[in-house]
């Protein structure tokens, strides 16, 4: 499986569960496979204009600050002055992001909220108690899913891979040969020309002086 199906068939979850969430309760695999190809397009795009906005700071990490301007530009915020606008005017608008924080945070979508883990056992928003929440985090749907499908509960199924922790690193060690490892190795394949050339440069021999008789 290549990263764009791994990535795509990760996707369908979750937007199964939105659609359950908004109340449906099937649909057909062709308009599945088109709603997350146009979720993955969405945040694609999203990632990219944020990208481009910490290029223009040259910054490699993103700050909040880039992901609203970011967000913005894609028309995630409407309605929505840009900033020549604002700073035309010399004030903040905030209507599109009031907007979009009481859609995200409203009852319309508690029940979304719920299948993607930001609202706890005792049915409190996490959103309103982030506190709480850092304390002891619910599970989202994910978690949830891995724990069902491993009879041991460990993590252990799950690393090194995309769905778990990366792998310590360990030297690894070769058996039959004068390297010991593969950073010794690499290194002794690194000095080898070097002592060729140097060899060669002794081995060969100069030219001969040519003396010119003339009689």
């Amino acid at each position: 499986m290549n990263p764009h199906n791994l990535h795509f068939t990760l996707l369908r979850p979750p937007i199964l569960h939105i659609l359950r969430a908004a109340g449906f309760q099937s649909t057909r695999p062709a308009v599945l496979d088109a709603l997350t190809d146009l979720a993955a397009r969405y945040m694609l795009l999203l990632a990219h204009t944020t990208a481009m906005q910490c290029a223009a700071k040259n910054s490699p990490v993103p700050t909040l600050q880039d992901i609203r301007l970011a967000m913005t530009e894609v028309g995630l915020f409407r309605p929505q002055m840009n900033v020549c606008e604002e700073d035309w005017l010399g004030e903040e608008d905030t209507r599109g992001l009031d907007a979009f924080l009481e859609w995200a945070t409203g009852d319309g979508n508690r029940e979304m909220r719920r299948i993607a883990g930001l609202v706890g056992p005792s049915g409190k928003d996490a959103i309103e108690a982030v506190a709480a929440a850092a304390e002891t985090p619910p599970e989202d749907f994910l978690a949830t899913l891995k724990k069902k499908h491993s009879k041991t509960g460990e993590e252990s199924r799950y690393q090194a891979t995309v769905l778990g922790k990366q792998a310590d690193e360990r030297a690894i060690k070769i058996e039959g040969g004068p390297s010991e490892s593969i950073q010794t190795w690499k290194a002794r394949q690194q000095a080898q020309p070097q002592h060729q050339t140097a060899a060669q440069t002794l081995e060969e021999p100069g030219e001969p002086d040519t003396e010119m008789n003339e009689g």
